[in-house]
């Protein structure tokens, strides 16, 4: 089998059924190639921002995104952009991330392809006017919200996750109507997926409706000096920062994807075998670099040295005696993101039970147990628990046996993470925990999982983030609901107008009286004859 490279022809024909089989057989740094190579990106300079979205504007002005064709057109294209190329792009991601294949399609690629074909098959539906209820005032008249795309959007993706959490928001972009600009990962981050992108975009995409703006920060800052009609941003909340900064000039509304410390709970009922195996997947998934990860672990003391060796034997199992020669095990990003790491492996390294081996020329660390038992004061000033870890350190603490007032109210106390999680088999205690915290997502007896579900939506809240996406909840954040009532000149009511009098004020009050639901059933029963009947004599009899 010839080995695959982003710079292979994009036209030729792939095969998309052997790259899962072959590394059963064959390492993946034999079949993919080295994970330093460093490709070239093409010189910044050349572009111009400005002149995208205003390319973009003219389309979006024509009209033609509002048409369920255009849109259908521009999802089937990045829906063949994905099928075609899936090898290349597992290729790009395992140079720049370490990240098996396997992986890549159950946390990425798979739910991918099925938000683009989920807003194939109900656009028609969801893009329909939904026809509303009308207050008698306006009888007889029909009242309908209409949604419509909001115009130029800008999607601002991130590395940890590339495909997801750069595409996905894009979909729902064209699937509501709009023209994006789409800025790629930072160029020290994933530059061989960059680099394929800029070529599989300017081959599937239509430059009509999607743009791509590539760079660093200050290549961000450029394209943030533009108006948008949204920005999606993904990032760390100092990116939502600058966003949010960005999108005041203009009160551009925003959609922030962000991050912090999330917490998962693992009571004295839970399944502790089941815990362990899930926690050692989801914790250290892509090396821990994930928004979602359990970025600490509150464990019921009664069951703590019990989990943490079971979670030990989890770790190698999934990952082998020496996860750095495991092709299922990641690698840190750049070696800005590893230093930061190393630093904080550093300062809690007398905390360390499991792992700590680090190798700054791979880039690895290994998954790190951070057992910090029922020393609270240790525990919550450790380095770990300074910030959001994003990294394979895992943090356990022992809170006090047999309650969940430590847990819960610790939680509470902090920042709204974007999830939360909760290991349990008491149904009292998932209620509790569910009632009684926030956050943007919330799993019991699992990690992650949430995101695989396409019909729920996903998102944080408060210093987690603001809005959410997914399935008909992104083509709800990338559009406008407007509100369009129809009217006519019949019982056009008197009591309205000026000049004010006491007669018209009683039937004012009357007929804008507040309704109650039992009310408002009543008033469904009726026939619209029998309603305008109505209307009508209470506008002979009152003027």
């Amino acid at each position: 089998m010839k080995k695959p490279s982003v710079s292979d022809p994009l036209d030729t024909p792939q095969d998309h059924s052997s790259y899962i089989a072959v590394s059963d057989a064959t390492p993946l740094a034999d079949m993919y190639g080295s994970t330093t190579d460093v490709p070239v990106l093409p010189d910044v300079s050349k572009q111009d921002t400005k002149a995208d979205v205003e390319a973009l504007r003219e389309s979006f002005a024509t009209g033609a995104t509002k048409e369920l064709t255009t849109r259908k057109s521009l999802l089937k294209a990045l829906q063949r952009l994905v099928n075609e190329n899936e090898t290349l792009i597992s290729d790009a991601v395992w140079k720049d991330l370490h990240k098996h294949p396997q992986e890549l399609f159950a946390t990425e690629v798979s739910l991918l392809k099925a938000e683009i074909q989920d807003f194939i098959d109900y656009i028609d539906d969801w893009s329909k006017p939904k026809r509303k209820m009308t207050n008698v005032v306006n009888l007889p008249g029909l009242s309908y919200v209409r949604p419509e795309p909001l115009g130029v959007v800008c999607i601002i993706g991130t590395w940890n996750y590339p495909i997801n959490l750069l595409l996905m928001p894009l979909v729902a972009a064209l699937g509501a109507g709009n023209c994006a600009v789409v800025r790629l990962p930072g160029d020290d981050t994933t530059r061989h997926l960059n680099n394929l992108l800029l070529q599989l975009f300017d081959k599937y995409m239509d430059k009509r409706y999607v743009r791509c703006v590539y760079g660093g920060v200050e290549e961000t800052k450029t394209m943030l000096r533009e108006r948008y009609d949204l920005i999606f941003a993904t990032g760390g909340n100092f990116l939502g920062k600058i966003v949010a900064q960005a999108a005041a000039q203009h009160l551009t509304p925003t959609v922030l994807e962000l991050g912090g410390k999330s917490p998962c709970i693992i009571d004295g009922t839970a399944d502790v075998q089941l815990a362990a195996k899930r926690v050692a997947w989801g914790a250290f998934a892509n090396a821990g670099q994930t928004c979602v990860r359990s970025d600490y672990l509150l464990v019921d003391a009664k069951i703590g040295d019990q989990f943490v060796t079971l979670l030990e034997k989890e770790l190698k199992e999934q990952y082998g005696q020496d996860p750095k020669e495991s092709d299922s095990y990641g690698r840190v990003i750049n070696q800005r993101m590893y230093d930061r790491l190393a630093g904080i492996l550093e300062k809690d390294r007398k905390h360390v039970t499991y792992g700590g081996d680090n190798d700054d020329k791979q880039r690895y660390i290994a998954p790190t147990l951070l057992n910090f038992r029922s020393n609270f004061d240790s525990f919550v000033t450790s380095a770990t628990m300074s910030d959001e870890i994003f990294g394979p350190m895992l943090p356990i603490y022992y809170y006090s046996a047999g309650g969940l007032d430590e847990p819960i109210n610790f939680i509470t106390s902090r920042e709204k993470p974007l999830s939360l999680y909760l290991f349990s088999s008491s149904s009292k205690n998932k209620e509790r925990v569910v009632n009684e915290t926030s956050a943007g997502s919330m799993v019991i007896n699992d990690l992650l999982m949430q995101l695989s579900n396409p019909h729920v939506p996903f998102g944080g809240v408060g210093n987690s983030g603001m809005g959410a996406y997914h399935g008909h909840y992104g083509f709800e954040a990338f559009s406008h609901y407007k509100t369009v009532l129809y009217k006519n000149g019949l019982l056009d009511l008197p009591q309205r107008y000026a000049p004010y009098t006491p007669a018209k004020t009683r039937v004012l009050r009357a007929a804008m009286y507040p309704f109650t639901r039992l009310h408002m059933r009543l008033l469904k029963s009726l026939s619209f004859a029998a309603l305008l009947a109505i209307i009508a004599v209470i506008i002979k009899f009152s003027v």
